[in-house]
This record gives C-alpha cells, structure tokens and sequence, in this order.
C-alpha cells in the first residue's frame, strides 16, 4: 500500500491539533510540516506507553522531541557549513536510524528534500518517509557490513542509535558511518553518558555496559538493547578508527539528556566556536481577560541553570506592565519530560488591561529573565491572538472532560440496564416458581399451619 489514504495513520496534518498550535509546532518556522504519523512509529507507540495512553501528551513528546532533535542537529549544520538557506551550496545529509522521520519531518522545512537521505532498518518507516517527505530512502540491515549505500555525505546525523548498540555493534557501524563522509564532513551521534547509568551497574573494563532490553517491541535484545559508554571508551575509538579526525563531547547535548559527539573529517577543524546552549522553556496555559483584566498562568524549566527564573516581565505596546517574581514549585511539569530531570515553575498574574487595548488588538510580549540575566521570549503576539490559542486549548479540555463523563456515564448505563436485567430475571423466576403445582401446595399447607396454631 502506498497512498495516503490506504496508510494506517496514528495522527493526520488536517487535524490541526489545537496543543500542537499552542506549542508552535505548526505554525511559524514550522508551518507547513507534514504532521502525519505512521501507526507502526515506534516512537510513538512508546511515547503513548510511557504517557499511559494518553493520546495527547504523547503526540505532543513526539512531535516536541523530533523538533528539538533537528534544532539541535541544524545548529550543527550551520556551524559547519553556514546558513542553510544559502541557495548556493548543497549540503547532502544522510539521517541514519530515521525511524519514521521524527526529525525529518522538519529536516525538509530547512533542507531541499532531494538533498536528504534516510535510512533504517524498518522497510515500512523507509517507505513512509519517501512518500510523505520527498527524501531517498535507504533500508538498512542489522549487520553493518551489509548496508548499501554509494552515496557519500557532507554529514551524517545519527540520534539514539548508539546507545543501543553492543560493543562490537557499536565499533562496527561508527567505521561504517564514518567511511560515507566526503572530505571535511560530520558525523554527529548521541550516547547514554556514564552519569546516565543506573544505580546499581557498573562500566565493564572497556567502559561500555551493555543490557539486552530497550523499548523496541520488534529488534531482538541482543541486536538492540540499552548502551551507556564512558567519554574515555569513544576517545579511544576514535583514536582507532577515526585518526584523521577533530572530534568534541557536548554533555547532554540531545534534548538535555543525551551526550552528543561532532566529529569532523579534518585534524585541523577547531570545534571550540560550537556552542549548543538550550533556551528556557515555558508553556502559557491559559490567557482570558475578565472584568478589565489580563490573567495569565503557565510554567517554565531552565534546563542549562536548572533554577526559577528571576523575572518575567509582561509588555503591552511594548510598554512595561508588570514585572512578575513570584515562580512556585510545579512538580506535575516533570511529566512532560519522561526522559529527563527536569525542576517545573509555575507562575500566574494578572494585570489592569484598559479596554482600548483590546479593541485595537494591542501587542502582547512576555519576556523571561534567567537566573544569570540573560533574557528571552516566552510569547510574542497580540492580545486578541492570546486569547484566541487560550480559549482553542480551553476547549479541547473541556470535549476531553466529555468523553471521560461520557464513558463513566456509558459506564453507569450499563451497570444500570444489568441491575435491570437481573431484577427482570428474579421477577420472572419468582412468577415461575408460584405459579408451579409445589408452589401451590406449599401456600396451602402453611395456611393450614397457621389455622391450627
């Protein structure tokens, strides 16, 4: 099957998913992605374990990691090769262990898909990606040695891969991987650090440990399980199979999480100028303006200070309205990041908001100031804007709300239609039963019983 509408999808573009708006991942820099999702995605079908089925939060992950992954890898990119806007030169990249393109997906916004390949060891994840993204695609194998590919690449980009691969596995795919770069290439893949390893378990001599499990509902443990390696263990492979190479650790530079390694085909290549420093985060949860009001709530991480912010600073017009400071504890974030550890902080205000704003739809900005003084956007737009997103979210809570009342009254329902039927059910064998010849008799022998005691 190869047409769309013959494909089984988990999530459709057309759905416009109202949480999916409110985290920008379809509109700005990333309007116009493909947002259709396979419903054999692995990842997906994880995210959806780890969420306990939950449709929403884990289309959210899915879509949110995926973006993140390619911020990551494309401010690599421009590292390297400059912007990639730059119609003058064609970068050709290779994103290897694609999966069914959670990253890719927004690889093509930036990226003419005629210069993208894929490859992965899943046909049916290869497939989906030619069709719905325009990119090569390349299957892959679980042996090394037999993966077919002429092409060679200006950057191989490879996340979540390796840390999944025994040792011999591991050395294997690098020399392969490494051996498509064309001169003056990259390779960037991400590893399990060694802080990442579980109490309990230690590095073997080599400084890999290796465990037969992960996630995967398909690969054999041994093939693909769990792999956390000491920055010691990958110096020394590269030592060995990548001489000619520069090569820089970023601890937990994949979605805060994962140690990421650039390595370049060229001694002479100074990664000292590469810098991949997470923004703050944050989400506006609702935004309404009652009785001449501006109310807000919402919550912010820092991953790289892990502390609250100092300040939020709400601008109308681009006149300072209020300066926030008050930022408590919001445990409940936590859940959003399955991956991580990260510290939530809520906040909420409200703020005088002269009707004349609103009727000229003023401009509307929440800035966030760090704990080190460093400031950045949590949301631009206009008021009217602002409440529209909100109430759009209010109300996808409030149709979830209904069908969980829906299900507990259809619940009820039922409950109610049995306690029915067996009433019905005693009813009629009651009937039965005094309508019977020994029925009969009994009530007469007891009328007799009572008439002579």
């Amino acid at each position: 099957m190869t047409a769309m509408n013959e494909m089984t999808l988990a999530y459709r573009t057309e759905e416009d998913h109202p949480l999916l708006a409110a985290l920008g991942l379809s509109t700005g820099r990333w309007a116009g992605a493909n947002l259709n999702v396979d419903a054999a995605d692995e990842m997906l079908i994880q995210y959806l374990n780890l969420s306990g089925q939950d449709r929403d939060r884990a289309l959210v992950t899915y879509f949110d990691s995926g973006r993140r992954i390619w911020e990551t890898m494309s401010a690599v990119l421009r590292w390297r090769f400059g912007p990639l806007e730059d119609a003058d030169r064609e970068i050709r990249i290779l994103d290897f262990a694609s999966g069914y393109g959670r990253m890719t997906r927004f690889a093509v916004l930036e990226l003419p898909p005629e210069t993208v390949w894929v490859a992965d060891i899943y046909a049916g994840g290869v497939r989906f990606q030619e069709e719905q993204l325009g990119v090569h695609g390349l299957v892959s194998h679980a042996d090394p040695a037999r993966f077919e590919c002429a092409e060679r690449f200006d950057a191989v980009l490879v996340s979540s891969l390796f840390t999944h691969l025994p040792e011999e596995t591991f050395r294997a795919w690098f020399r392969r991987l490494r051996g498509l770069l064309r001169p003056g290439g990259l390779l960037v893949f991400s590893v399990h650090g060694e802080d990442l390893l579980p109490p309990g378990r230690e590095l073997g001599p080599s400084g890999l440990y290796f465990a037969a499990r992960s996630e995967s509902g398909s690969l054999p443990g041994e093939q693909y399980g769990t792999t956390w390696v000491s920055e010691e263990f990958v110096r020394r492979m590269l030592a060995e199979l990548a001489p000619g190479c520069a090569a820089r650790r970023i601890h937990r530079g994949l979605v805060s999480f994962q140690d990421l390694w650039v390595v370049v085909a060229d001694p002479a290549c100074d990664l000292s100028g590469l810098r991949l420093e997470p923004e703050p985060e944050g989400f506006v949860e609702h935004c309404s303006a009652p009785a001449g009001r501006l109310r807000m709530v919402g919550w912010l991480i820092d991953r790289a200070l892990r502390q609250p912010p100092r300040e939020l600073r709400v601008r109308i017009d681009g006149e300072v309205r209020l300066v926030h400071r008050d930022f408590p504890p919001r445990p409940d974030v936590a859940a959003l990041f399955p991956y991580e550890q990260v510290a939530g902080h809520g906040w909420s205000f409200e703020v005088p908001l002269p009707a004349e704003d609103l009727e000229r739809n003023a401009a509307l900005a929440i800035e966030r100031v760090d704990a080190a003084g460093k400031t950045s956007a949590l949301y631009a737009g206009t008021l009217l804007a602002a409440l529209l997103r909100s109430a759009r979210l209010d109300l996808h809570a409030v149709k979830l709300q209904l069908r969980d009342r829906d299900a507990e009254l259809a619940a009820e329902r039922e409950r109610i239609d049995g306690l029915h039927g067996l009433i019905r059910g005693l009813e009629a064998r009651l009937a039965a039963m005094e309508a019977s010849r020994f029925w009969k008799l009994r009530n007469a022998w007891f009328r007799v019983k009572r008439r002579f005691s």
